[in-house]
């Protein structure tokens, strides 16, 4: 068979099974190990957003592996009415992670599940039936998440009582002050003139899929400051940024801004499927709390185990500095591309959680340029996404990533970006 025959011949087969609800990649992967996967015909990849920003101790890692097995062998299940000595003692350890929380964990499945359990329980205490979110946000695709994302424009029906702010597009450390105060302005102005339906003001605290922007510490205490004055609880989304992908448990504490409700997923599931929220102390005590939550997959065991597992390799390995390092390092590799190739713009990161802009003209379409630059990484063995309509190059690579791994990637992305020049060349 020919270097492909193995990937088609696996897509011929069974593709026309799948539900088409995105263009997936030509290839099908069969296995895994620390950075790297492997397709149907053998092919090696740098997985440079550890599957999808969630396995980040690498894959098929054997602790992670020892840890299911373990949890498989005792107790995997419980109905939702009946807690899990593995449950009690994962919420135990995220509240001791972030003590100025004080806070109340349930463990869900997915992000988008957990933000609409925050958003429900966020309505009903304050009995106000609206959010305020970002116009470059993104929160998840369930109905009520996707009315607070970039895609709340594709939601039919829409939802009544969905406020949107601008995000401040700023890329850096540095506080843009007159983009910051006109952000600021509008937020206050909508909390204003809309107090009266507003329950919750939900915001990541690095906008991911809206172009990897940093809004500065500013900006989140001022918003945290309307939000005290006028009753809104403040909800941060961490699902990307949560449990160390930044450098501290939670990107918030980098921020000095202490949100009623964390929103987490991702990284702490090791590559399954375990999210979270994490109410505030003071939140627990309003006797509306009490309105019961069921979900089949709640509280579950193992997702308590995972959990344990991964804050306990995280202290132990002392990952929150790593990940500080090794987001430098990264970093610099891209800022030494961005002297080499003028496509590469406005490296940034923070942490293992990095991006570059691709610099091209606004004459392209984003997204073709995107798919492509993706398609011609994938060739050269590397694995990465696109945000921010095609225009921005996302990094999350897993916790354990090495400096090798970060030379490849700098080595592959050198003639992967050769290749694009070629494309835009022919385009324009």
């Amino acid at each position: 068979m020919n270097a492909l025959d193995h990937n088609r011949s696996l897509l011929g087969d069974y593709g026309s099974y799948v539900l088409p609800v995105l263009n997936f990649r030509r290839i099908v992967l069969v296995r895994g190990s620390g950075s790297y996967v492997w397709d149907a015909n053998g092919n090696r990849y740098l997985d440079l957003n550890s599957g999808q920003f969630c396995s980040v101790l690498g894959h098929s890692n054997p602790d992670v592996a020892r840890t299911l097995l373990e949890i498989s062998q005792t107790l995997q299940h419980t109905d939702t009415s009946t807690l899990s000595e593995t449950f009690l003692r994962a919420a135990r350890k995220i509240h001791d992670c972030v003590p100025e929380m004080n806070g109340r964990t349930i463990l869900l499945s997915t992000g988008a599940e957990a933000v609409e359990c925050c958003l429900k329980y966020a309505k009903h205490i304050k009995e106000r039936p609206g959010t305020l979110s970002l116009d470059r946000g993104y929160h998840g695709l369930t109905h009520g998440s996707a009315a607070c994302s970039l895609s709340r424009d594709r939601i039919r029906p829409p939802l009544d009582h969905s406020y949107v702010a601008p995000a401040p597009v700023v890329h850096g450390d540095a506080d843009d002050g007159p983009e910051v105060d006109r952000c600021i302005e509008h937020f206050a102005e909508i909390v204003a003139r809309h107090r009266q339906h507003i329950a919750a003001a939900i915001v990541e605290p690095i906008l991911s899929g809206g172009g990897f922007l940093f809004p500065p510490p500013r900006y989140f205490q001022e918003i945290r400051q309307i939000c005290d004055d006028n009753d809104v609880f403040l909800i941060f989304d961490e699902c990307q940024t949560g449990f160390g992908r930044t450098g501290t448990w939670f990107h918030y504490e980098q921020l000095d801004c202490i949100p009623d409700f964390v929103v987490s997923a991702k990284a702490m599931g090791l590559g399954y499927p375990v999210s979270c929220v994490i109410a505030n102390g003071h939140t627990v005590p309003h006797p509306k709390f009490a309105m019961e939550y069921f979900s089949s997959h709640q509280n579950e065991p193992f997702a308590g185990a995972l959990v344990t597992h991964l804050i306990d390799r995280i202290e132990t390995c002392d990952l929150l500095a790593a990940n500080r390092r090794s987001g430098e390092h990264l970093l610099a590799q891209l800022a030494t591309l961005a002297a080499e190739f003028p496509l590469v713009a406005s490296p940034r990161g923070k942490g293992l959680m990095c991006a570059f802009d691709l610099n091209v003209p606004a004459t392209v379409d984003g997204k073709q340029a995107g798919d492509r630059f993706c398609a011609i990484a994938q060739e050269n063995g590397l694995l990465i996404q696109h945000c921010n309509f095609g225009r921005t190059i996302r990094l999350l690579p897993n916790y354990l990533a090495s400096p090798e791994d970060f030379a490849f990637l700098a080595d592959r992305l050198r003639d992967t970006l050769a290749t694009f020049q070629i494309f835009l060349d022919q385009t324009s």
